[in-house]
């Protein structure tokens, strides 16, 4: 939180509880609902499904693919071109297993022109893309909009990319070799580092060849262009276990829901318990358990959790365990989930002539009823670049949309900052909830000299 914000919001306060000969700012003010348009529900029955197997062993990432353990992956079917219209010319396949926490990924490339291979890149995180290579997709939290990618080339070279949050840098093993008619990858890396939040996640593996002259693009699940389509991947399955499936909520400031599936994978009885944790930013860390849960052999339950969002801006942290006996953890998933913006503002003017006060002033707040119904908007009005209050209104909400026409009192030229600013009262403290800021200029008299 910057200090500006913080100091402002003092002298908010105190102009409301001490400073009642401050003007006021609005000459009307209306209600209405927001209308946001909520997306259709997607349906992910009809993509392509693979259900990724515990190997007995870890194979040795040896870029061969001749250890017998691979022959417990699951294996790709065929793979067709980007656009989805045929299958591809030159084939591919992958097989996908995991063991002690790790995703192994073995591929072998059809290749009849090996050396037409391109194969230049040897920077780590460089434009392995350019070379002739393969492209893993996993999008952990299933939004169809975000994805991490690994690229790895025919002689090794691995680049890792996540457009959705920056940086990511997983410890990956890898190997590569090329034979006479094909070219192999292997890899393996943290299930931790993909930010899987429950058993099943996106996944797609792609391919770039260039071996042929021109690139020529092919998918295990077609894209219908680009292969970052997070939308159009298949969705991969993770062996069962104590937590079969996380859902996070809206990611809205107020009450949230949070379900998550308890599964027994254990040949008797087992008594589960899932715990919630959840923080932002520096904020006290909160913690709800519920269960005991008994679950018989192979059972599962679905279970609901609640809990609150508090500001906005900041990410929430959520943890997810589920405990067995003696508080023993068994599983435990974690992710951030991004907030909602709160608050928007519009002015129908940021530049007022002499003489002319009024303007108009338009809020949305996206907040929880609950929540709506237990705060406040203050409207105020400050000199730059001194910050002193020059006139203020405190307005109790009636809708999530408020269009309020303003009349500025009789102040002199110069810079303004207008502020709309979303509080909740928690007990003696007022709780800032989100603040916009508009900087309004009033120009001088024009001489008529």
């Amino acid at each position: 939180m910057r200090v500006r914000s913080i100091t402002a919001i003092a002298v908010l306060v105190a102009a409301v509880t001490a400073c009642a000969e401050v003007p006021t700012l609005t000459t009307d003010v209306r209600w209405a609902e927001v209308a946001e348009e909520v997306p259709p529900p997607v349906d992910l029955s009809q993509r392509k499904q693979m259900v990724i197997r515990e190997l007995p062993s870890a194979p040795e990432i040896d870029g061969r693919l001749d250890d017998a353990v691979w022959q417990e992956a699951a294996q790709t079917d065929t793979w067709m071109v980007n656009t989805g219209e045929r299958a591809a010319p030159v084939q591919t396949t992958a097989w996908l297993g995991s063991h002690d926490g790790r995703l192994y990924v073995g591929v072998r490339a059809e290749e009849p022109n090996t050396e037409g291979m391109v194969a230049l890149v040897r920077e780590e995180d460089g434009p392995v893309w350019s070379d002739d290579c393969i492209e893993l997709f996993v999008d952990g939290n299933l939004d169809l909009k975000t994805a991490r990618q690994l690229v790895i080339n025919s002689i090794g070279t691995v680049a890792t990319l996540d457009p959705g949050a920056g940086e990511w840098d997983p410890q990956v093993a890898r190997a590569a070799s090329v034979g006479e008619d094909a070219w192999f990858a292997e890899l393996a890396l943290p299930l931790s580092s993909l930010g899987i939040t429950g058993s099943d996640f996106g996944l797609n593996i792609c391919r770039e060849r260039r071996a042929g002259g021109e690139t020529e693009l092919s998918c295990w699940s077609p894209t219908g262009g680009g292969f970052h389509q997070p939308s159009e991947f298949g969705l991969a399955s993770l062996p069962g276990g104590y937590l079969q499936a996380f859902g996070v909520g809206e990611g809205m400031v107020g009450h949230n829901e949070l379900t998550v599936t308890l599964e027994n994978p254990e040949e008797q009885p087992l008594s589960l318990r899932p715990r919630l944790t959840w923080w932002q930013g520096d904020s006290i860390a909160l913690e709800r358990t519920l269960g005991p849960f008994s679950l018989q052999p192979g059972a599962t339950r679905e279970i609901t959790f609640g809990y609150e969002v508090r500001a906005a801006q900041t990410p929430v942290q959520l943890e997810l365990a589920v405990l067995g006996e003696d508080d023993r953890v068994l599983a435990r998933r974690e992710v951030t989930q991004s907030v909602r913006d709160v608050l928007d503002m519009a002015t129908s003017r940021r530049v007022l002539r002499p003489g002319d006060r009024r303007m108009g002033l338009r809020g949305v707040m996206r907040l929880r009823p609950n929540m709506l119904a237990q705060s406040q908007v203050i409207l105020a009005l400050f000199t730059l670049p001194e910050m002193l209050l020059v006139a203020r209104e405190e307005i109790v909400p009636s809708g999530s949309v408020m269009c309020a026409e303003l009349e500025l009192p009789d102040i002199a030229p110069g810079k303004y900052s207008l502020h709309l600013v979303l509080k909740r009262q928690i007990g003696d403290e007022p709780q800032r909830i989100a603040e916009e800021k508009a900087t309004l200029v009033v120009l001088p008299e024009v001489s008529g000299d």
